[in-house]
């Protein structure tokens, strides 16, 4: 073989090792880049489940808080409503029964 022809073949033996070695290094970039990609997804879908896990929570504290306020209101009223009808009193006589009578019975 002449001189030229070996030139040219370790031309295409560099060439081809080059190519092996940048191959492998695109191979190795793109199991980095998926092993990343795939530990974001999850931390993503960690975050998501704590973001949603903390909404439930807020909500459920929020619905108690609501019901506990609902419940210290109705017994305001009720204990409101208990003093107002025991200082209320009604002296029913014949003639007060003959009124009442009269405006039922003239809403007929």
């Amino acid at each position: 073989m002449s001189n030229t022809q070996e030139e040219y073949l370790h031309s295409l033996k560099r060439i081809k090792e080059v190519e092996d070695k940048v191959q492998v290094e695109i191979e190795t970039h793109r199991t980095l880049i998926e092993e990343e990609i795939n530990s974001l997804q999850k931390k993503l879908e960690n975050a998501i489940a704590a973001s949603k896990l903390e909404g439930e929570k807020l909500v459920e504290k929020s619905i108690e808080e609501a019901r506990s306020k609902a419940t210290v209101e109705a017994e305001r009223i009720m204990e409101d409503a208990k003093k107002k009808s025991q200082s209320i009193s009604i002296h029913i006589d014949q003639q007060t029964i003959k009124k009442i009578k009269e405006i039922f019975l003239a809403g007929m």
